[in-house]
């Protein structure tokens, strides 16, 4: 699994802000422009306060950068994004399962520090591990599959030889497949719990090894903000020179078509925030 250190030194007032799962593009072109025209003034909301900014995967509903193409549309906030770079502010892109096909569009002409799976991070003597959450933990196998395949070598360069316009009608199609499965969920609730309890073993399994502080995810669309416990290879709670219950905590964004959360740390705590409140499991 792919890892990367990232240290940020937060300036006193500054605070580092986390988002995902715009999904621009879909459903259609006029609803995608106003949920754009909302992340943006979010984004001029905070931008006084942004130390730094992630975007932890899926901004787009589909991503594919050819050598000489790039997908139309989304001018606004890549303007926006632009200028916060520009002005000193680091924007990190994490590349989620709808917008992995990344080449250097994005670091070029954008200056966004761009990462293809999960990193850790440090701010303020604090240690967190980010990334977009999806293929992690245990079952999941033909999602894993499927993941594998697309990320491999070979898929791009054959995705590469179809016409644009070809390419853009069956990754779309295939995103709004997968997208309505999901809606005809009899429980969402029961099915959220089952699939962030793959995330959890993950986690458990981490904190075995590893003194983490904070795990930030995405993918899921199903905010959340949850203290985990270190736990021992008995399953029992993991005793530590800190303390003798040691507790990380676990925050999922959410998204920006349903509940326009985000996660926030400003050098001491972290919140979730947003028009919606955490889901605790």
């Amino acid at each position: 699994m792919k890892k990367t250190q990232i240290d940020i030194n937060l300036p006193l007032g500054k605070k580092v802000f986390f988002a995902s799962d715009f999904h621009l593009g879909s459903p259609s072109y006029e609803q995608s422009r106003i949920r754009e025209k909302r992340i943006i003034n979010w984004i001029k909301d905070h931008q006084q306060e942004m130390g730094a900014l992630f975007l932890l995967g899926d901004v787009f509903d589909y991503w594919f950068e050819y050598r000489h193409v790039v997908p139309k549309g989304f001018i606004r906030l890549f303007g926006k994004l632009a200028e916060l770079t520009d002005s000193g502010i680091d924007v990190y892109f994490f590349c989620g399962n709808h917008d992995t096909w990344v080449r250097d569009y994005f670091q070029k002409e954008l200056g966004l520090r761009v990462f293809s799976g999960n990193a850790y991070l440090h701010i303020q003597g604090k240690t967190f591990f980010v990334g977009h959450g999806d293929g992690l933990g245990p079952d999941d196998i033909g999602y894993k599959f499927i993941k594998h395949l697309f990320d491999a070598k070979i898929s791009r360069i054959f995705f590469a030889w179809l016409h644009p316009w070809t390419g853009y009608k069956l990754a779309s199609g295939f995103s709004k497949r997968s997208r309505q499965a999901d809606q005809l969920k009899l429980n969402r609730e029961s099915y959220e719990k089952k699939k962030n309890a793959n995330l959890m073993a993950f986690m458990q399994s981490t904190l075995k090894s590893e003194n983490i502080d904070y795990f930030i995810f995405a993918h899921r669309h199903w905010p959340m903000l949850k203290e985990i416990p270190y736990l021992n290879n008995e399953g029992k709670t993991k005793q530590t020179d800190q303390s003798a219950s040691k507790t990380c905590q676990y925050l999922n964004t959410g998204d920006w078509i349903q509940y326009f959360s985000y996660g926030v740390f400003d050098g001491k705590d972290l919140k979730l925030d947003g028009v919606h409140t955490a889901k605790i499991f």
